[in-house]
């Protein structure tokens, strides 16, 4: 018997740079590639959010490209997405031309990269299909390739605490007249370093009004309980990817010093200090199906494996995480609460209805 839910929701996706055929300057599978990227990058005093691109051109092959996107994220059960770094206005020309056709397949979010972001050009669309919500900015690297920011040197690499690209001072300054625009600023964060530069930054931009503006920082995988009561206390919301504590806990358990990993990707002390958490894949590094992602929470093990490799979160905590009714229902073959936990990935989507 089919059931109805909040719908999914993916809160950080490239899905629309994927569906372009838009590919990163390294490549993503090699963790020396991706860290070679990062320090030239950062020998730039740039970030990847704020390097150039190739310019897109808005035809119908863009438009095309989107629309089989999007469209294959409503298959898989999603009724919007994040794009989390707009790095060319293309995009939004491209959709806004496919709105003017009709319902857009899933409703579409979109942050600028800060590379990207104009004052100027940057206004709200007022539409509940597509709108666009805000900056995104880049404060270290990624944990597999070793460039995320630590407080203390990687075990596997004594000599490297990673990369931070941007100082508190810095991300505070270039962050201010957005935040004081009113647009919503997110912020890839993933060492306790990074972490804590951009609630410094935070702080700084927003004083007291912090939980009002509720910025995000993306990812925050490497975890500290004072940095959790501080997200807590500002108001911050993590955007957290549901599969990265499974796929990731290999390396994680080599990488990080024994201080660090005890609170790494403990996403259930962030929920029980009272943080608000959502999810988003981060495709195409992890598979864009939701089922996929909300069965890795429930179980904190590898599809089609039975062994945790970390801390699960409960059903209705996780599809809480992952869903969002405002956002529209998400029809499924199978009660989730219904089946063995290790079977919820392969639940059928009947339909997802987005809200217009």
């Amino acid at each position: 018997m089919s059931v109805e839910l909040p719908g999914f929701v993916d809160a950080h996706t490239h899905l629309l740079r994927v569906a372009a055929g838009v590919l990163m300057p390294c490549d993503v599978t090699d963790p020396a590639s991706v860290a070679a990227y990062h320090r030239k990058v950062a020998e730039r005093w740039s970030t990847p959010m704020d390097e150039p691109v190739e310019p897109l051109t808005v035809d119908d092959g863009l438009r095309g490209a989107l629309e089989r996107g999007l469209t294959r994220a409503r298959d898989l059960g999603l009724v919007e997405v994040h794009e989390t770094g707009m790095n060319d206005w293309a995009y939004l020309d491209a959709l806004r031309d496919l709105r003017v056709r009709g319902e857009l397949p899933v409703r579409v979010r979109l942050f600028a990269a800060s590379g990207t972001a104009d004052l100027d050009r940057m206004q709200p669309i007022g539409d509940p299909w597509l709108e666009l919500v805000g900056v995104k900015f880049y404060a270290d690297g990624w944990l597999g390739p070793r460039t995320c920011a630590l407080s203390r040197p990687f075990a596997d690499d004594p000599d490297n605490d990673g990369v931070l690209f941007l100082t508190a001072d810095v991300l505070a300054r270039r962050m201010d007249p957005f935040a004081e625009a009113g647009w919503t600023i997110a912020t890839h964060a993933i060492g306790d370093r990074a972490i804590e530069t951009v609630l410094d930054a935070y702080e700084a931009v927003y004083g007291s009004d912090c939980p009002a503006a509720a910025p995000r920082i993306e990812h925050a995988q490497v975890l500290r309980p004072d940095l959790v009561r501080r997200m807590c206390d500002l108001g911050v919301v993590v955007c957290i990817q549901p599969s990265f504590a499974v796929s990731d806990a290999a390396s994680a358990r080599r990488g990080l010093p024994e201080e660090l990993h005890e609170h790494a990707y403990r996403w259930d002390e962030l929920l029980a200090a009272g943080v608000r958490v959502i999810a988003g894949a981060d495709h195409p590094i992890e598979d864009l199906e939701p089922l996929r992602g909300l069965q890795r929470l429930v179980t904190g093990a590898d599809v089609g494996k039975v062994d945790e490799v970390a801390v699960p979160l409960s059903l209705e905590t996780a599809l809480a995480v992952m869903t969002d009714g405002a956002a529209g229902t998400t029809v499924l073959s199978e009660d989730p609460a219904a089946v063995e936990v290790d079977r919820i990935h392969a639940l059928e989507v009947v339909e997802a209805r987005p809200a217009g």
